[in-house]
This record gives structure tokens, C-alpha cells and sequence, in this order.
């Protein structure tokens, strides 16, 4: 089992009363998606929460190809949306034209 030392400097974003980590310890996980049995690395975790500035109570919940699935699925509606709102001004300013 991995074990990283965390550093409490890069931590200092979260504001909880309960104590921060010392160290972090590989935590396995099932992904919520597809179920799959998954490991939660100690550097995995360092980087989310001392680099990312993820929220000390967050845990991982997805594998790695679960996320990338979810991550292209937002990034295709955020586009739809943005398309919809062009589309929007266009029409306004050729009918106020």
C-alpha cells in the first residue's frame, strides 16, 4: 500500500475544523458508474487536494475512463449550449438590424 507525505502548506486553502492529513494512504474504491474495483493512489490524492485544491472531504468516486466519458458528455453539452446562445445573438441582431 502507497503512502505520500502531505504538505500542510498546500493545504491551507481548506477551512475545516476538522484536522488535515499528515500523509495520504491509497484508498480503494468502486467506481460509481460501472462498478469497477479501483485504487485511489496516495500521489493521486496529493495532487487533488495540494495541487487541484480539492476539497479535503472529497473522495474519488469514478474510474479514470468513467470520468473521461463524463467530462466528454459535459464538454458536448457546454458547446451545445454555447452554439444556442450564438445562434440566439445572431438571430436578434439580423432582426433589430
Amino acid at each position: 500500500m502507497g503512502m505520500v507525505l502531505a504538505d500542510p502548506s498546500g493545504l491551507s486553502h481548506n477551512n475545516t475544523y476538522g484536522a488535515l492529513p499528515l500523509f495520504y494512504v491509497d484508498s480503494p474504491f468502486v467506481c460509481k458508474d460501472c462498478g469497477s474495483h479501483e485504487v485511489w493512489t496516495a500521489k493521486q490524492q496529493k495532487w487533488w487536494y495540494e495541487i487541484a485544491k480539492g476539497h479535503i472531504d472529497s473522495k474519488a468516486v469514478r474510474c479514470r475512463p468513467c470520468r473521461k466519458i463524463l467530462q466528454a458528455i459535459k464538454a458536448e453539452a457546454r458547446a451545445v449550449h454555447l452554439n444556442g446562445i450564438a445562434l440566439k445573438q445572431a438571430e436578434h441582431w439580423a432582426a433589430n438590424a
